[in-house]
């Protein structure tokens, strides 16, 4: 009887959820456009979305509304491209509620490192429209050298195997690949020349025996967290001794040493600006983990959710040896913290483009779509101004996709990905907390119906 129950309980959230999916034409009308690329609000706009794409963007009054459109009213209201979160290690072979991320207006996410096998199945769910979540975008597996940090990587020992790896991942229908924190230099060319010669990008860690100046060189483009190794900043036996630990450890005592008004940062902070790479600084885990704890985040209301098995999972990361910071360095990690905020705010005024990833999910400041909205606090807090935070999850999220013609603003032949707040983002970034509706793809989802359906499903496995 009690299964009965809640799977009565679902289907009608369901039809809340789904109840506006496929309809042909839908018209957004007086609401306030933020438009990112031009970075200026349009008022009383008028958008007409043809099935998944955008059809028409105009001021209210230059543009026919389709005879027999449905009709979305958004006066008093502002509009903003469907957010993105370039840094999220999701899918639904995890249990994570995937639609926590449309409740929040994260309509897209890239996933730097998971199961390639897994995240195929998952991104072909979520476009047959058999779950509902984010659009999917993902490199597969990481590739690591010998030892791997984690055993779930492919080990690219040797330039054949690097080569073969990035193959493989290619075949796969990967949209870039990862590295990680131990592959060799010898390695990082060969897979950074099978990946161009597959049209496909390098992003990740920087390698612990190179700088971040030598990767850029090597052709990394999306760097991963703000990983300056101590070998670019310090002498050869600090670095020695600092740069192979853990990195709960290791980036306190880095940062506890780095000077940043030093020469060595300025002119780190040059190149990164004329290479034009992306830096996704991922800011919110290193708040979790450097400034936080397990009992304050186990606290966290939003919590309600996700399972217990879930929040038990996450619990157990902050125990890991990898993360775990010694007392003698806590106060060292909160500072490399903020160290990490000041660099973040050197790298965009010198034009560095930077985008928004979390690191997660995990419980409380991390739950799906939650950690996107306050990593774009945190930027904010950096320097960013709130047209520059949005930016970094919306147009440059998707210029570092290479999704920029389909994805990351709000114009014609783009596809309806779209959130609608009821407070201006750019008064405030915390207004992105203040969704009122969500559009992917021409189908329309109403937060709270998926807050609740969430709810249900994460009850249900209690």
């Amino acid at each position: 009887m009690k299964r009965v129950l809640w799977l009565a309980i679902l289907l009608i959230l369901a039809g809340r959820v789904c109840g506006q999916a496929g309809v042909g034409t839908l018209v957004i009308r007086g609401g306030t456009l933020v438009d990112v690329r031009a970075g200026k609000e349009v008022p009383n706009t008028i958008i007409v979305i043809r099935d998944e794409h955008i059809d028409q963007v105009a001021a209210q009054g230059k543009v026919e509304i389709p005879e027999g459109a449905q009709i979305m009213d958004a006066r008093g209201k502002w509009i903003i491209p469907g957010l993105i979160d370039s840094h999220a290690h999701a899918g639904d072979y995890t249990g994570d509620p995937l639609k926590l991320y449309l409740a929040n207006g994260v309509t897209t996410i890239r996933n730097p490192g998971g199961n390639v096998t897994e995240l195929r199945l998952t991104r072909e769910r979520l476009e047959s429209g058999r779950l509902i979540g984010p659009r999917l975008y993902f490199s597969g597996n990481i590739l690591d050298g010998n030892p791997p940090v984690w055993t779930t990587s492919l080990l690219v020992d040797t330039p054949e195997r690097a080569r073969s790896a990035v193959n493989f991942l290619a075949d796969q229908g990967v949209d870039f690949v990862k590295v990680y924190n131990n592959v060799k230099e010898l390695e990082l060319a060969a897979i950074i020349e099978a990946a161009t010669a597959r049209g496909l990008p390098v992003a990740g860690h920087i390698p612990r025996t190179l700088t971040m100046t030598r990767a850029i060189e090597m052709g990394m483009t999306r760097l991963e967290h703000i990983r300056v190794t101590g070998k670019e900043m310090l002498s050869a036996e600090e670095a020695e001794k600092i740069d192979p630990l853990p990195v709960g450890k290791r980036e306190a005592m880095l940062w506890q040493r780095f000077d940043l008004s030093s020469e060595k940062f300025r002119v780190l902070v040059q190149r990164l600006a004329t290479s034009r790479v992306f830096l996704d600084p991922t800011l919110v885990t290193g708040e979790y983990f450097n400034a936080s704890n397990a009992e304050a985040e186990k606290s966290d209301l939003n919590n309600k959710y996700v399972s217990t098995e879930f929040i038990e999972g996450a619990a157990r990361s902050f125990k890991n040896p990898l993360f775990q910071i010694p007392p003698e360095l806590k106060a060292a990690a909160v500072e490399a913290v903020h160290k990490q905020q000041q660099f973040v705010e050197m790298c965009n005024e010198a034009g560095v483009r930077i985008i928004a990833g979390t690191d997660g999910p995990n419980m409380g400041r991390l739950l799906p779509g939650f950690g996107l909205q306050r990593e774009l606090e945190l930027l904010a807090e950096a320097g960013l101004s709130p047209l520059q935070a949005l930016r970094a999850a919306t147009s440059t999220a998707a210029e570092a996709l290479g999704k920029e013609d389909r994805l990351g603003t709000v114009e014609p032949s783009k596809l309806a990905d779209l959130v609608v707040l009821d407070a201006d983002p750019l008064v405030a970034i915390q207004n992105v907390r203040k969704v009122r509706t969500v559009i992917q793809g021409g189908k329309v989802y109403e937060p709270k119906a998926l807050l609740e359906q969430t709810l249900v499903e994460a009850q249900k496995k209690q």
